[in-house]
C-alpha cells in the first residue's frame, strides 16, 4: 500500500472529508468540493486499473489532499484501519465499483454520502442513465442518501428531479447529472460544516425500475417498434454498441432520426438511398442513421458512410 502525505491547506477546524469515486462523477466532484473549500482528508483511488487514478492523484496533489490506495479492495482490513486512523467526520462516494462492507462504511464519524443519477428508489444499480432512456421516462433526478452495506438503498438526504430532453443520449444525462451532483454535494457538506449534522428519511418499499450493469454489445431488432429501436440507439450513445448485420459484418449505429409510418416493408429493408440519407424500415416506422461506425474503419457521417460504402435499396440489415 502506498500513500501520499500531504498537507491540506484548508481550515482544520472544519468537518474532515473522505472521498472516493471514478470517472467521470469523481472528477468533477472532487473539483467542486475543491473550489467550495470543504475540507477533504484524503482521497481514496479506485483500482489500478482505472483510468480516472492519474487524473484523481493530480487532483488531489495540486490541492494537497492526501492520498490512499488498497491492494484489492477497499474491504481489506488493514486498509480499514488506515481509514479509521484519519478519524473523518463523514465519507462520498461519487460512483464507484466495490460494495462497501459495514467496517468501512462506520471509519467515519457520520456514515458514507452515496451519490446516484436517479430518483430512488427508482433505477438502483450500476447505469440508471441507459435504463432511463431506454425505458422511455420523461423524467428523472439525482439522488444523495447514505450508504449502507447494499446499493443505493440507504436513507436519503436530498433529491432534484428534471424533465428529459426530446433526443436526450445516455452521454447528455451522464453528463448533466455529474454537474448537478457536484452541486448538490458541495451545498449538502456546506450545510453540515454549519449545522454539524445531516437529516435523511427512509427509502420506500415496494417494486421498482432497476439499473443493471449492461454486458457486452447491444443488438437492434428492426422488428422492433420504431421508437423501441430509436430509444435503445440513444440509451447507448456514446458508451455501448448499437448493433446491426450489413453485408456479413457489424455495423454500429450511433445517431440518427425516425418516423412512425405503417408500410408494408421487411424490417431492416433499406427503402431509400439519397447522397446524404439512409431510410432503414422498423415494424411501424423508418430510422434514418446520421452516424455509423463501420468496423474498425470509423465512425462516418451518414454521408461519408453511403459515399463509402454504397449501400443499395433492398439491401437488408439484420
Amino acid at each position: 500500500m502506498r500513500g501520499y502525505i500531504l498537507q491540506n491547506s484548508i481550515d482544520i477546524n472544519k468537518p474532515k472529508v473522505l472521498f472516493l469515486g471514478m470517472p467521470d462523477m469523481a472528477v468533477v466532484c472532487l473539483n467542486k468540493l475543491i473550489n467550495s473549500n470543504i475540507n477533504i482528508r484524503a482521497v481514496i483511488l479506485p483500482d489500478k486499473t482505472n483510468a480516472s487514478r492519474e487524473t484523481l492523484i493530480n487532483i488531489a496533489k495540486k490541492a494537497n489532499i492526501d492520498i490512499l490506495e488498497y491492494q484489492n479492495t477497499p474491504n481489506e482490513p488493514e486498509f480499514i484501519n488506515r481509514v479509521k486512523e484519519l478519524n473523518c467526520d463523514i465519507g462520498v462516494i461519487c460512483s464507484f465499483n466495490h460494495k462497501l462492507c459495514k467496517e468501512l462504511l462506520e471509519t467515519t464519524k457520520d456514515g458514507f454520502i452515496n451519490c446516484h443519477p436517479s430518483i430512488l428508489p427508482n433505477y438502483r444499480g450500476a447505469n440508471p442513465y441507459f435504463h432511463i432512456i431506454n425505458n422511455g421516462e420523461k423524467t428523472s433526478g439525482i439522488t444523495l442518501h447514505f450508504a449502507d452495506e447494499n446499493f443505493d438503498t440507504g436513507n436519503i438526504i436530498t433529491q432534484e428531479s428534471f424533465p428529459l430532453m426530446e433526443k436526450e443520449t445516455m452521454g447528455m444525462l451522464f453528463s448533466r447529472t455529474n454537474f448537478m451532483v457536484a452541486n448538490m454535494l458541495a451545498k449538502t457538506l456546506l450545510r453540515y460544516q454549519r449545522e454539524g449534522e445531516i437529516q435523511s428519511w427512509p427509502q420506500e418499499e415496494g417494486e421498482f425500475p432497476k439499473a443493471p450493469t449492461i454486458k457486452g454489445d447491444l443488438f437492434i431488432n428492426w422488428g422492433d417498434s420504431i421508437v423501441k429501436t430509436e430509444r435503445l440507439i440513444r440509451a447507448s450513445n456514446p458508451f455501448f454498441n448499437t448493433l446491426t448485420n450489413f453485408r456479413g459484418g457489424y455495423i454500429r449505429i450511433v445517431a440518427g432520426d425516425y418516423k412512425i409510418e405503417k408500410h408494408n416493408k421487411t424490417p431492416g429493408e433499406i427503402t431509400k438511398v439519397t447522397k446524404d440519407m439512409l431510410k432503414i424500415a422498423a415494424k411501424d416506422g423508418y430510422y434514418f442513421p446520421n452516424v455509423i461506425q463501420a468496423g474498425s474503419w470509423g465512425i462516418y457521417s451518414i454521408k461519408e458512410f453511403i459515399e463509402k460504402f454504397n449501400p443499395q435499396i433492398k439491401e437488408i440489415l439484420r
